[in-house]
């Protein structure tokens, strides 16, 4: 299950929360160009390696990647131990934990520090505690058998499933959908299906409707409820500025930029098959 939920880490989730978070730095002039800026999400249960540092992109720079920092002291305490990571070779400017005794825990108060060029850039965090009786009221996902398009489909909610949990305090949930086959089957349809992961919007929600048309592969799919905390909620929607009225980005990091944030997740199976 480990090795399968490392799979989600979510290099696309990160693209989509940080797509515009350059550009918008590079237009707000009273931003430091020393700044870091960091892009850090820890998970209960699993190892660290989504520490990322990043330079500030130059006022009027024509690069739409932040050159990477990989040179800088990381560490993560739990209010007991502090735990020095390293930079990863195979990914500029990422930093990761080596060893097996730092678990994350739903609960954890968790503190991340980072020394660079003479500066300390300091951040908090809360590891939310995991979805509660998550449940799919189906196994298996039938896709539609058609040829002349989804018009003609009798009941598209018969092309679905429902996935609920507990939500008593309104936390924000996002899901995500990944098939686990070796050789996954393309479905060949006429849906206009390009992506071969899904992401949804974080959203205060006690259930998500599964629909076929998320679906690109036929076979075994992973489903992941994740529980995410305010921080990352307020980096999402502000994502996208208008022009018109550009601010600085949002941030939790004491003397940099970014988000520092936890994620809890519980996870189910499904199989999707032709009808």
């Amino acid at each position: 299950m480990k090795n399968k939920m490392n799979i989600l880490k979510l290099a696309a989730l990160i693209a989509l929360v940080f797509t515009t978070f350059a550009c918008e730095e590079t237009i707000t002039t009273s931003i430091n160009k020393d700044l870091v800026v960091v892009q850090a999400f820890v998970y209960s249960d699993e190892p660290v390696k989504d520490i990322s540092l990043t330079e500030v992109l130059p006022l009027g720079s024509l690069d739409t990647i932040a050159p990477p920092i990989i040179n800088a002291e990381v560490f993560i305490s739990d209010g007991i131990n502090k735990y020095l990571l390293i930079s990863d070779e195979l990914r500029a400017g990422f930093y990761y934990y080596p060893n097996n005794d730092l678990i994350i825990n739903s609960g954890d108060e968790l503190v991340l520090e980072i020394n660079y060029n003479n500066q300390q850039i300091v951040a908090k965090t809360t590891v939310p505690p995991k979805p509660q009786n998550l449940k799919l009221d189906s196994d298996t996902l039938l896709i539609p058998n058609v040829t002349t398009g989804i018009k003609d489909l009798p009941d598209l909610d018969y092309y679905g499933a429902t996935l609920s949990w507990d939500n008593l305090d309104n936390s924000y949930y996002y899901v995500v959908i990944q098939n686990v086959e070796e050789n996954p089957q393309p479905i060949d349809l006429q849906f206009g299906k390009f992506a071969t992961r899904f992401v949804s919007a974080p959203s205060i929600s006690n259930e998500y409707k599964l629909s076929f048309r998320t679906i690109t592969h036929l076979g075994r799919h992973l489903l992941v409820l994740y529980r995410v905390n305010q921080e990352y909620v307020d980096l999402y929607e502000s994502r996208d500025q208008d022009s018109r009225n550009l601010n600085e980005p949002l941030t939790n990091i004491e003397n940099g930029l970014g988000v520092f944030s936890a994620f809890a997740s519980d996870s189910v199976y499904f199989n999707a098959i032709i009808e």
